[in-house]
């Protein structure tokens, strides 16, 4: 109630778009809620979040069955880069976002 308007109005827009992302099923808020994040972490210095970093944050979004499919899509649709490596091409290594939320 103290926080200034402009945080006010932040906090109702960002609750409003989850709610929106959730009545579009599942796999739409998993893609909102990854992009959502990635918009508010620090990039290194070659613009890129470890995987780890981003998986730590969502740390309750399944890996393998909800954040690197969100992750998959978000790429198809040119919003991230997913960098792998070799010893582990399924996983990403980093992910650069191309288009801030």
């Amino acid at each position: 109630m103290r926080a200034p308007p402009t945080y006010q109005r932040a906090a109702v827009y960002v609750a409003n778009y989850a709610a929106a992302l959730r009545k579009l099923g599942s796999e739409a808020y998993a893609e909102g809620l990854a992009h959502f994040v990635l918009s508010r972490m620090r990039p290194d210095a070659d613009g890129f979040v470890s995987f780890a970093r981003l998986r730590d944050i969502l740390c309750d979004m399944s890996v393998s069955r909800t954040l690197v499919p969100a992750l998959l899509r978000l790429e198809k649709a040119g919003i991230v880069i997913i960098e792998r490596t070799q010893e582990a091409p399924s996983l990403p290594d980093r992910v650069q976002l191309r288009i801030p939320l």
